[in-house]
């Protein structure tokens, strides 16, 4: 409380996920392609990194769906951006 008024500067969830989800939307067609695309591909590499430490499969497993989840935001975005300037012709 800060002179007689009740300050919330934490933002709340909803704020946080559309903050994130606005920066996702600003990054251009072919990066943000190229992301997405990288990640897929850099996520059965976890796999090969927990047989040289010892991390629980689990953990790989739960860390590698989370990496999915940025890289397919990452290319939706992209297709996203393509075909809404596609459809503008």
């Amino acid at each position: 409380m800060l002179f007689g008024v009740i300050v919330n500067e934490r933002p709340n969830l909803v704020e946080k996920v559309s903050i994130m989800l606005d920066k996702i939307k600003a990054v251009p067609e072919t990066k943000s392609f190229f992301i997405g695309l990288t990640l897929v591909l850099v996520t059965p590499l976890l796999f090969l990194i927990s047989d040289l430490f010892p991390i629980t499969k689990w953990i790989m497993i739960s860390v590698g769906i989370f990496i999915n989840f940025f890289s397919i935001l990452f290319v939706l975005n992209a297709a996203d951006q393509r075909h809404s300037r596609l459809g503008k012709r």
